[in-house]
């Protein structure tokens, strides 16, 4: 009987992880996960980086250049931020449009920005891209408005990819071709706005926006209660805590990172019960610097705090009953610092800051 009643409490603990773990939205890895000025955007090493951070996940733009190939790139209408020439890394000296060079001229005369010579690679087209992402178990976001790439997906990938755009009339032809999942952007609707949308386009669909005033608490649970997901897109600091907070099930982010399956801390740093009086804080500091790293934050307090991460990213929360809060982010180059300043009287129960060396 002892037996079973202790097999009974490793199910419901197992249960509790579980649905604590399911609370938490998965994070995507916006234009793949670049790392200061060394890793560039929208690159065959970004999906490689992707890998090591252990996201599942990343967004990339596809564009067509003049003769109509299909490339990886976002500033189209201005590629000097991305690209450099290729014979002696110097900045261009106007604006360069990728709807006015030929891609044989873009791979022979330019190269993808970085700091670091290994990095500065071609513009990766798009099947170049999807096969980093294959070889690497990543799934690709397609952001883009051509239906040709979102063949190309398909076949490379059967339904394992995901459709992202704001055109409602592409995605129903995508969803002809597709059981993916698919992100339907939209911007300034209600609730019910978008749930009819996306019941138009049917299938696993949800919504992306970037207007965070909109993702509120009713708005992600109408949503999420309809079946549909919620994806928060590059929300700026402190607005992605809060879409944590307001049920998001998706964060595509430029640095957010959480909690997840693919990789384990390497160092767990606990933070004991205590009492703070305001202004009173918490400082938890790893000793030495790490090249690519993440460090998250899990605190279960009530009162009001503020948490500062890397001395970087302030964000404020206000419980007036205990409860669990997780915040974290990628680093490149940096010493994890965590930072916990209490702006009233609060009580901290538990917390652990999870220190990641990938």
């Amino acid at each position: 009987m002892k037996k079973h009643i202790l097999s009974l409490f490793f199910l419901i603990c197992v249960s509790l992880i579980n649905l604590r773990a399911q609370s938490l939205p998965i994070v995507y890895a916006h234009r793949g996960c670049w790392l200061g000025t060394e890793i560039p955007e929208n690159s065959v090493y970004a999906v490689e980086m992707a890998k090591r951070y252990g996201y599942t996940t990343i967004e990339c733009d596809v564009h067509y250049t003049k003769d109509s190939v299909m490339v990886i790139m976002h500033d189209i209408n201005d590629m000097r931020r991305c690209i450099r020439r290729k014979a002696d890394n110097s900045k261009l000296d106007g604006a360069l449009k990728l709807s006015e060079i030929n891609f044989d001229d873009l791979r022979k005369y330019y190269v993808l920005a970085s700091d670091n010579p290994k990095y500065r690679s071609p513009v990766p087209t798009l099947e170049e891209l999807l096969i980093a992402c294959k070889e690497n178990g990543i799934i690709p976001l397609l952001h883009s408005d051509l239906i040709e790439s979102y063949k190309v997906a398909q076949k490379m990938f059967g339904d394992n990819w995901i459709a992202f755009c704001s055109t409602d009339a592409i995605l129903k032809e995508v969803r002809k071709i597709s059981n993916c999942l698919i992100l339907l952007s939209m911007d300034n609707v209600t609730s019910d706005e978008a749930i009819q949308r996306m019941k138009a386009i049917g299938g696993r669909i949800g919504i992306s926006s970037m207007n965070y005033r909109m993702f509120t608490r009713e708005f992600c649970q109408a949503i999420r209660k309809a079946g549909f997901e919620v994806q928060s897109s590059i929300f700026p600091t402190p607005h992605d805590a809060e879409a944590i907070q307001n049920g998001a099930s998706i964060m595509l982010s430029d640095f957010c990172y959480l909690p997840n399956n693919q990789k384990k801390p390497f160092q767990t740093i606990i933070i004991k019960k205590s009492n703070l009086q305001k202004e009173e804080e918490i400082n938890k500091v790893y000793d030495s610097s790490i090249k690519y790293g993440a460090c998250v934050l899990e605190v279960n307090f009530k009162g009001s705090i503020e948490v500062i991460i890397n001395k970087k990213r302030h964000y404020s929360y206000t419980r007036k009953k205990l409860g669990t809060e997780y915040i974290g982010m990628r680093f490149y180059e940096d010493t994890p610092d965590v930072q916990i300043i209490a702006k009233e009287d609060s009580k901290i129960k538990k917390g652990k800051v999870y220190i990641y060396q990938l």
